[in-house]
């Protein structure tokens, strides 16, 4: 009788306590993530209590997670253009809870895709000037 394998990873997390990951749901990014280009596997948390808010945390420094939403909550014209396919891909961007000012923004210049069937990940930065990366969401 062969043994089951055990494909998770446990992450202690300030935020969420001590979490065991299934590896089939860590996204691979091969670059990165602006600022933290060396941290490479990443998870989606998904919290209730913060919802619609969703957390990218680091599966190598789990203290580093990214607050995530999708784009459509801030604006609902949202074009994320050719690099996001409906059929594969979940786009988020990166909000900034509180900035120096006290102001929660949201990078709409620099998107986070996830490639759902491929577990990978990837920021592009949207050539279009339209977008900013610090587009604020919440005045203090």
């Amino acid at each position: 009788m062969e043994a089951e394998v055990k494909n998770t990873k446990v992450i202690k997390t300030g935020q969420f306590g001590e979490l065991e990951v299934n590896t089939e749901h860590i996204f691979r990014f091969d670059n990165g993530i602006l600022g933290f280009e060396d941290l490479r596997e990443f998870v989606l948390i998904s919290d209730e209590d913060t919802a619609p808010f969703k957390w990218l945390l680091s599966i190598e420094q789990p203290e580093i997670g990214f607050p995530l939403l999708s784009p459509w909550f801030i604006d609902l014209t949202y074009e994320p253009g050719r690099f996001f396919d409906v059929n594969k891909n979940v786009i988020f961007v990166v909000i900034t809870l509180a900035d120096a000012g006290g102001l929660m923004t949201a990078n709409l210049k620099a998107p986070i895709l996830l490639d759902v069937p491929e577990q990978v990940g990837q920021q592009v930065i949207l050539p279009s000037d339209r977008y900013s990366p610090n587009y604020v969401i919440q005045k203090k």
